[in-house]
């Protein structure tokens, strides 16, 4: 059995009606979303993409990991002709979540990719391994208001490259 229907995968949104639909930080979003830029060897190699893919999202409008890293899987997966994706709010679809807890948590954003029959061929998140590597080594460690400043502070000097690189490999594996 896939991961959902096809049916309900059609229910969710994609970009214009997910911007349509959230109350915070659209604004970050939007910027975001004008502001990213592939570059041409991964643009060539996106949208040259064959293989059909359904691309799962789960996300809130209130999560800062969701504001920086949505806008651009967004962007990638806009360029591949055959990828379809659809966006999941995290707290309405707690089912869904729960086959995707990240070390027990709900985080998001988290990508599962499937193919045309709702089967999971890979997942991906909440964050870039690295980023994601500092939340393991402190969470129940240190206050979690003390963890999301060096997150932050890790996708400032970091930006969006670790992102893109780990969907891109995704995407070259599946291609195979």
């Amino acid at each position: 059995m896939g991961v959902i229907s096809s049916e309900r995968f059609a229910t969710g949104f994609q970009w214009p009606d997910y911007m349509a639909h959230i109350e915070k930080n659209k604004e970050r979003f939007n910027e975001n979303y004008d502001e990213f830029g592939l570059d041409a060897e991964v643009a060539a190699f996106i949208s040259a993409y064959s293989r059909p893919l359904r691309v799962l999202i789960l996300g809130e409008d209130w999560c800062g990991d969701v504001v920086q890293s949505l806008p651009p899987v967004i962007r990638m997966l806009e360029q591949a002709p055959t990828i379809e994706y659809r966006i999941f709010k995290r707290d309405e679809n707690s089912d869904i979540m729960h086959r995707y807890l990240t070390d027990g948590s709900k985080a998001i954003p988290y990508l599962v990719f499937m193919d045309s029959e709702m089967n999971e061929l890979a997942t991906w998140g909440p964050r870039p391994d690295e980023c994601q590597s500092i939340m393991r080594s402190n969470k129940g460690k240190i206050p979690m208001d003390e963890i999301y400043p060096q997150l932050r502070s890790w996708y400032k000097e970091n930006g969006n490259g670790p992102l893109v690189q780990e969907v891109w490999a995704i995407l070259k594996h599946l291609a195979e």
